[in-house]
C-alpha cells in the first residue's frame, strides 16, 4: 500500500536506508520483519523529492469488522494497542463491541511487543522511536501477535534525529534524547496501562498502578522502566522484558537441551516394546526418528520413558527436543530386534501294536501278605500326675584350707627355712 507525505521528510537519505536494511537481512530475519511489521518497501519520489513510501498492507486479523456509529454501514477498524487501555466493561458495551483480553493474553501481548521491539535494538540496531497507543496493532483470533506500523520513522542507534517526534502522554523524561533508553522508558508506559485499564490510565505513569497485577520481579523492572531521572541508565531492555514475561506464561526463554538420553535395553524380541529414557531442559516436543520415521510427544515434563516399538533391528535411534528457540540433538543404539522363537511339531515314529480280538480278559487279583503290627507297646506309669519336682540341693563338702598361714607369711617376719615348709600341725 502506498504512504503519502503530507511534507517531505527532513532526513529523506535516512529513509533510503532504512529501506535499504531490508534488503541486508537473511531470509529468516526478512521474514519475521515482513510478518510483523509494515516496513517500508520502497522510496516514492515526485519531482526531485521524496513524497512518500511503499509498504506492506495490514493482515486483515489486525482489526476487527465493526458497525459504523453514523452510517450504520460494515467498516474494517485497526485494533489498536489503545484499546487494551480501556475499562473492559465499557470495551464489551454497544459502542465499541470488543471482547475484553483475558490476563494471559495481556501477558502475551506484552511479551510479543518486548520480542518484536527487542529484534529492532539487537537485530536491527534501531530505535523504534516513536512508540504510542496507534503506531502498534495486536491480534487474538490465535497465538496473540504484536505488529508495529509506521516503521519509517525508525532511525539507527546512536543516529541524531532532527525531526524526533513524541506523541501526548508519551512523551520520555525531560531531556531524554531518541534512543535505546526512551523507548525502554515508553515501553513501561504500555505495560503499566496494557496491565491496568481503566479510566485516564493512558495518561498514568506510576508503576504502583500495577503493582496488583505483577509479581516482586515485575513491579521491580516497571519501577527501573519509569524512573524519571533522565539520566537514569538502568531502564531494563526489552529482552530482560521478553525473558520475564515468558516465564511468567511457563514459556522456555533458552533453546532446549537434550541432558539424558538411553534404551534400557541392546536388544528385544519381536512385538515387544524397548524403553527409551530421556531428559531435557526447556523442551516442548521431542521428536523420535527410527529407521525415518517421525514420532513426536509432549516434552513439556522435562523428563520421561517413550516405549518404541520396532519391528526390524535399527542401527541407531535419534532424538530431537524441540522448543519455538531451537532444537537439541541426540542419538543412541544400536538396537537388535530378535524374531520370537518357533515351536516346529517333529513327527515320533510309534510302534505298531497289534489288535486282539475276542471278548475282554479278567485280570487276577493279587493277594497280599498281611504285615506284623509294629506298634510299640505303652510305657508303665506314665498315666497319672507327674507331681511337684523335689528341690534340688547341692552334697556337703568337705572344709579346705591352705596348706599354710598366709597371715603369718605375708605379715610376719622371716621365718627359718625349716617353719616356712612346716605343716601347720606342726607349727601349732
Amino acid at each position: 500500500m502506498y504512504k503519502r507525505y503530507k511534507t517531505p521528510p527532513v532526513q529523506p537519505a535516512m529513509l533510503r536506508e532504512v529501506v535499504a536494511l531490508r534488503s541486508r537481512l537473511d531470509q529468516a530475519d526478512r521474514e519475521f520483519l515482513d510478518e510483523r511489521t509494515t516496513w517500508p518497501l520502497r522510496v516514492v519520489h515526485s519531482g526531485g523529492s521524496v513524497v512518500g513510501i511503499l509498504m506492506r498492507r495490514i493482515p486483515e486479523p489486525f482489526g476487527d469488522r465493526t458497525i459504523s456509529a453514523g452510517t450504520r454501514t460494515l467498516a474494517w477498524e485497526l485494533r489498536e494497542v489503545s484499546f487494551l487501555f480501556i475499562d473492559p466493561t465499557r470495551l464489551t458495551g454497544a459502542k465499541l463491541n470488543r471482547k475484553p483480553p483475558t490476563r494471559e493474553q495481556r501477558l502475551a501481548v506484552c511479551r510479543e511487543f518486548a520480542e518484536l521491539l527487542d529484534f529492532f535494538h539487537t537485530r536491527l540496531q534501531v530505535v523504534f522511536g516513536d512508540i504510542n497507543a496507534r503506531n502498534e496493532l495486536y491480534r487474538l483470533d490465535g497465538p496473540p501477535s504484536v505488529m508495529f506500523i509506521d516503521c519509517d520513522g525508525v532511525r539507527p542507534v546512536g543516529a541524531v534525529a532532527d525531526d524526533q517526534l513524541n506523541a501526548p502522554d508519551w512523551e520520555p523524561p525531560r531531556g531524554t534524547q531518541l534512543g535505546l533508553l526512551s523507548d525502554r522508558y515508553k515501553f513501561g508506559l504500555f505495560v503499566l496501562r496494557a496491565l491496568n485499564p481503566g479510566e485516564q490510565v493512558s495518561t498514568k505513569r506510576d508503576p504502583r498502578g500495577a503493582a496488583g497485577h505483577l509479581d516482586a520481579e515485575g513491579y521491580a523492572l516497571l519501577c527501573r522502566a519509569l524512573d524519571e531521572d533522565p539520566g537514569h541508565q538502568d531502564r531494563p531492555t526489552a529482552h530482560d522484558w521478553w525473558r520475564y514475561f515468558s516465564r511468567l506464561l511457563g514459556e522456555p526463554v533458552d533453546p532446549p537441551e537434550l541432558t539424558e538420553l538411553r534404551l534400557d535395553r541392546g536388544f528385544v524380541v519381536q512385538g515387544q516394546p524397548v524403553q527409551l529414557h530421556w531428559r531435557a531442559e526447556n523442551a516442548k516436543i521431542l521428536d523420535v526418528v527410527v529407521g525415518g520415521k517421525i514420532t513426536s510427544f509432549d516434552a513439556t515434563a522435562g523428563s520421561g520413558t517413550v516405549p518404541l516399538w520396532l519391528d526390524r533391528s535399527a542401527h541407531r535411534v535419534d532424538v530431537l527436543a524441540i522448543n519455538r528457540l531451537g532444537e537439541s540433538s541426540g542419538s543412541v543404539g544400536p538396537v537388535a530386534v530378535i524374531p520370537p522363537p518357533t515351536i516346529d511339531h517333529l513327527p515320533v515314529a510309534l510302534p505298531e501294536v497289534p489288535q486282539v480280538a475276542g471278548p475282554p480278559v479278567e485280570l487276577p487279583v493279587p493277594t497280599f501278605t498281611p504285615l506284623p503290627d509294629l506298634r510299640l507297646p505303652a510305657v508303665p506309669g506314665t498315666s497319672g500326675p507327674l507331681g511337684t519336682p523335689k528341690p534340688f540341693s547341692w552334697p556337703a563338702l568337705p572344709p579346705t584350707s591352705f596348706p599354710y598361714d598366709l597371715t603369718d607369711l605375708l605379715l610376719g617376719g622371716p621365718a627359718p627355712h625349716d617353719e616356712l615348709f612346716a605343716r601347720p600341725e606342726e607349727k601349732s
